[in-house]
């Protein structure tokens, strides 16, 4: 039974890029940080059953490690070989076949090691894909098992090229984990994306504990390149769902909706609610937060909620649903506890209100008793004076 080989490319694509003058995106590693962080890495994908290339410029101790986990693993680690651009001469100490495929344009290919055997590796082809019915990969089934396949994602196709040359029998595949949303098109195929359709496809693969993907991303969010949240098959928020009609589906059988399980990728199916969701997605996301909602209230509920999903032009987090499923199903008991919480806050206001109310009808009072004998002051004055009464 043939097996197939996936190569990662990062190492070496994190090499060239601290290059002085290189194009590419630069890790936020230091020397010193990258030999750890690949040491990790290295583990990591060798743990998973995928080939890792190892650029020459990083310590031979890391060669050394990587020897042992090959050995350990039944994996293959690479060195990175030396490419030629001319798309249009014959390579060196290469056989008659590298003319045969340099001649064609759009290609540039090299070579390659794995301390066993010579590989020729073969870029670009970005938009091979309508051309695969018509011979393209006929042409190249003859070098099929020294030629290992790195289809450049210019046109968004470099994973399906990948896919389409191991089923048509190539033997390797060169690309990176996170592919070109992380390290541009030239970087090659997801890896991660290529191994979930060969197992969709059911092929034999080396590939193992792909639950552990979520760390390949935490490190590569740790050298700077973070993950879209809805990558596929790395991105923590793929398996999160707010359209109605999705979440009661999945909730019958996920296969109709998810092509592979979230556990097998190291995720959780997580339900949105928003302005797409429906009835069956609250009931669902009630449940999952203990949440009892009677079927009365689905109707006021979704329209509070969709209401403020729009207000706020996102969807809503657990916390705001829960909020809005006690104030929608418990009213009279919200109330109650707003009364009581009034009353309580009230009373203190209450008591001061009263004593400002009788400081100030002492006020008043003693103001009336002036009053009153100021005006007895004076008509006693004008009784015993009459002659000033009339001026």
């Amino acid at each position: 039974m043939r097996t197939f080989q996936l190569l990662d490319t990062t190492l070496s694509l994190f090499s060239t890029a601290m290059r002085p003058g290189s194009y590419r995106r630069r890790p936020r590693l230091s020397r010193e940080d990258l030999t750890l962080w690949a040491v990790k890495w290295l583990a990591l994908l060798q743990d998973m059953g995928f080939c890792v290339e190892i650029p020459p410029d990083l310590p031979e101790s890391l060669h050394a490690v990587a020897t042992t986990s090959a050995t350990s693993t039944s994996a293959t680690t690479v060195r990175q070989g030396t490419f030629y651009s001319n798309q249009y001469e014959p390579l060196p100490d290469a056989d008659a076949g590298s003319e045969y495929i340099t001649d064609t344009p759009g290609m540039d290919a090299g070579l390659t090691s794995d301390g066993q055997a010579s590989w020729l590796r073969l870029r670009g082809c970005d938009h091979a894909l309508p051309y695969t019915e018509c011979g393209f990969f006929d042409r190249l089934m003859p070098l099929r098992d020294v030629l290992e396949f790195c289809p450049g994602d210019q046109a968004g196709c470099a994973t399906a090229l990948a896919v389409l040359w191991l089923l048509r029998g190539g033997s390797r595949v060169v690309g990176s984990i996170g592919g070109s949303a992380l390290h541009g098109p030239s970087s090659g195929p997801a890896l991660e994306e290529v191994a979930l359709c060969l197992e969709n496809h059911e092929v034999q693969t080396n590939l193992r504990n792909l639950h552990r993907l979520p760390e390949a991303a935490a490190l590569l969010h740790r050298a700077g390149f973070t993950v879209p949240s809805h990558k596929p098959v790395l991105g923590n928020q793929i398996f999160a769902v707010e359209s109605g009609i999705h979440v009661d589906g999945i909730a019958k059988n996920p296969a109709l909706y998810e092509a592979y399980a979230p556990e097998s990728v190291g995720l959780e199916r997580s339900i949105v609610v928003g302005k797409h969701s429906g009835r069956a997605a609250l009931r669902l996301k009630a449940a999952q937060l203990g949440i009892d909602l009677p079927e009365a209230r689905e109707g006021r509920l979704l329209a509070v909620v969709q209401k403020m999903a729009v207000r706020q032009q996102h969807s809503l987090s657990d916390r705001q649903f829960a909020m809005l499923c006690e104030s929608i199903t418990l009213p009279s008991g919200r109330k109650q506890r707003a009364a009581a919480t009034g009353a309580k806050d009230s009373t203190p206001t209450t008591h001061a209100a009263t004593t400002t109310h009788a400081a100030t009808a002492t006020t008043a009072t003693g103001a009336t008793g002036a009053a009153a004998s100021t005006a007895a002051t004076t008509t006693k004055g004008a009784l015993a004076h009459p002659e000033k009464r009339h001026g």
